[in-house]
Formats: structure tokens, C-alpha cells, sequence
């Protein structure tokens, strides 16, 4: 049970919303089930092929953050094809209990990570990762469960439904039961089904029982309605506004419906690999194992890496520069010690061939 008086509220502001903020942000969640449906094929001779595919467009929904289930259910399908096979099919037969099938599902992946993990220290198929299968599957039965997300939503609605950290079988039968009872007061909503119609496209999921328009109406709550201050993009700027650097996020995150890209940071040895050597377009390549066999550093990294990610590179003690060659030419580069000067003390020193220091020259005596 929960109020209705409270989600109508949120409904007014939500329907406010759709078109302009939210709808530009959150249309991937039904193409996300369109292309799952679309593909999905448990049959397939390629199953990890088609498992990449039927998953291409969850975007965030599987990975954002540092929280990674697609890479990991994907790697896990490269090495063990048919065991991962084997734990879908297991996942999406509806003769048995939900929660039994999500730990079942939970507790192989963990037999995975031992086997095929190569060092990774978890595996990231847990509840929140297993229910989005489960909606890409059946979108018209379930939905997505997050912990955080729908505790907001049962406060905000003044639910009497309980949801306690680690109770997670009690929690997702919870979750399920107050999402059914909120999409049965949206299927009698004629306005926003008629809104939600008007916008659907063939990419799109149709959603005949609105069971994913009812998970985005809950991440609505969570994330804009419970607080106000979560504002949508073109009007957050508030007239008090101070500068909250302890809120700002250390990380380069993907926007709704993004593709989210991988952010890394290489050190180089320059008696092995230069930077400064490398021509613009040039491929360099690295093994798995070194070449005593063994697992380079940071073994997880290799695997983690995907085209498409961005890379800083570092070049340690890429030019020695002694005490005289820092005395003539530091005080032309201020600050002093920063990282910038160095590089242009070091081109000063001649460390690029092909850039010269042009000093300036002494105004000549009439």
C-alpha cells in the first residue's frame, strides 16, 4: 500500500517533465528492451556474440561508475560460453521461485570469478544487474531493482513496505509488489499512456503494461522528486549558489544515453616505449603475459580495457635536465615546479629535436 494522493503529485510534475527532460534522457531504457528482445536467442551458436549484441544498448543500466556487470557477464561469456548459457536459461525459467533463480544466478557467477576472473575482485552480477535481466527478458512481468532507488520511492509515497540492507529476498519480493501496485495506478492514467504512445518510436519497446514507464516514474522520485534540488540541467543554477567541491564527482561519468567509456592511466618507460617517438596515428600494442609467462600488472586493467577508451599517458623521467640547464631557464617558466614548466625546460634544453629555443635577443647599442 501507498498513498495515492502522493504520487499523483509526483505524476503532475513528472508528466511536466517528459517530453522536454526526460523522454530526450530516457528513451533508451525501451530501446534497451527493443534490442534485447529483438536479439536475444539462447539457441545461438555464438552465444557470447549474442549476448554482446542483445545487450549493446543498456548503456548505463549495466555499466556506469565504477560498476562494471557487462564487462564481466561479457568476459565471462567469451571464456565460458556455455556455462554462462546455462545460467540464463536457468535465470528465465519462470517455474521457479524469482529470488531462488537470482541467487542462483548470483552464486554461479561467483564459481565464474574463481575460475575466469583473472585476479578481478568481484564479479558485479548482483541483484540490481540480475532484475535487469530479468525486465530485458520479461519487460511486461518485472522490473529493475535498486536498493537506494526504491526505498526513496516507498518513503516518498509513504509505503508500508519495509526494505533493510541485506534482506535482499524480502526487499525484491517488496520492490516487485509496490511496483505493481504503482503501475496499476499509471495503467489507469490515460494522459501519460497517451503521452508515453505519442513518443514511442520503432526502436522502442511498446511497453503495452508500462512496466518500464513505471521504473522510470521511480528513478523520477529517487532521483528528481524526493529532492528538489536535483533539478534538471537548464534550470539548476540557484541564486545562492557556493561552489560544494566535496560534491563534485572525481570521474569522468557518461550522460543518459551515452555510451560509457573507460578512463586509464599508462606509465611508460622511455628505454622501452617513448611517447615522444610515436607518430601521431601510430598502434601500440601490449601482450597479457610478459615474457616470462606470467600475468603483467594489474592483470584486471587488461581485461577491463575496451576500444574507445581514452588514455593519459606518462612518460617517467622522460628527459634528464641537470642543475645548470634548470638554473638558466626556470625563471622564464612561472610558477615555478609546476608541471609545465619542466616539459618547457627540458624543449628549452633541447630535448625535441625538431623545436629550438628562441631567446630573446639583447636590444643591440646605437
Amino acid at each position: 500500500m501507498f498513498s495515492t494522493f502522493r504520487l499523483k503529485d509526483v505524476l503532475v510534475e513528472y508528466k511536466q517533465d517528459f517530453v522536454t527532460k526526460i523522454w530526450p534522457n530516457e528513451k533508451y531504457k525501451w530501446e534497451a528492451v527493443k534490442c534485447f528482445q529483438d536479439n536475444w536467442d539462447a539457441k545461438s551458436s555464438d552465444f557470447a556474440a549474442m549476448l554482446k549484441h542483445s545487450l549493446s544498448k543498456t548503456i548505463n543500466l549495466l555499466a556506469s561508475k565504477m560498476y562494471y556487470p557487462l564487462r564481466m557477464i561479457e568476459s565471462f561469456a567469451d571464456f565460458a560460453p556455455e556455462e554462462v548459457r546455462a545460467m540464463f536459461i536457468a535465470l528465465f525459467d519462470e517455474s521457479h521461485d524469482t529470488f531462488d533463480r537470482i541467487n542462483a544466478f548470483k552464486t554461479q557467477s561467483t564459481v565464474l570469478l574463481e575460475k575466469y576472473g583473472s585476479g578481478a575482485n568481484q564479479h558485479y552480477q548482483y541483484e540490481n544487474a540480475i532484475s535487469t535481466y530479468l525486465w530485458l527478458r520479461y519487460p511486461d512481468k518485472y522490473y529493475i531493482y535498486k536498493y537506494g532507488e526504491i526505498k526513496t520511492v516507498a518513503d516518498v509515497l509513504e509505503s508500508n513496505y519495509q526494505f533493510k540492507k541485506g534482506a535482499h529476498a524480502e526487499n525484491i519480493r517488496n520492490a516487485i509488489n509496490l511496483y505493481d501496485e504503482i503501475c496499476a495506478e499509471l495503467q489507469q492514467d490515460n494522459e501519460l499512456a497517451q503521452l508515453l504512445k505519442s513518443l514511442l518510436t520503432e526502436s522502442c519497446y511498446p511497453d503495452p503494461c508500462l512496466r518500464t514507464l513505471t521504473i522510470d516514474v521511480g528513478f523520477y522520485i529517487s532521483r528528481y522528486y524526493s529532492d528538489k534540488s536535483g533539478a534538471f540541467p537548464d534550470d539548476w543554477f540557484p541564486d545562492d549558489y557556493t561552489p560544494g567541491l566535496s560534491e563534485v564527482e572525481l570521474y569522468v561519468a557518461a550522460a543518459p544515453g551515452e555510451e560509457v567509456k573507460g578512463y586509464w592511466w599508462l606509465n611508460a618507460n622511455p628505454r622501452i616505449w617513448s611517447f615522444s617517438s610515436t607518430a601521431v596515428g601510430e598502434a601500440q600494442s601490449h601482450t597479457l603475459l610478459n615474457d616470462n609467462g606470467n600475468k603483467r600488472r594489474v592483470f584486471q586493467n587488461f581485461l577491463d580495457a575496451r576500444a574507445g577508451d581514452m588514455v593519459i599517458c606518462y612518460e617517467f623521467n622522460p628527459v634528464k635536465i641537470d642543475r645548470n640547464l634548470f638554473d638558466k631557464y626556470a625563471h622564464r617558466y612561472s610558477p615555478y615546479g609546476t608541471v609545465a614548466s619542466f616539459y618547457l625546460c627540458a624543449i628549452a634544453g633541447g630535448a625535441i629535436t625538431d623545436m629550438h629555443d628562441y631567446a630573446p635577443g639583447k636590444a643591440r647599442k646605437q
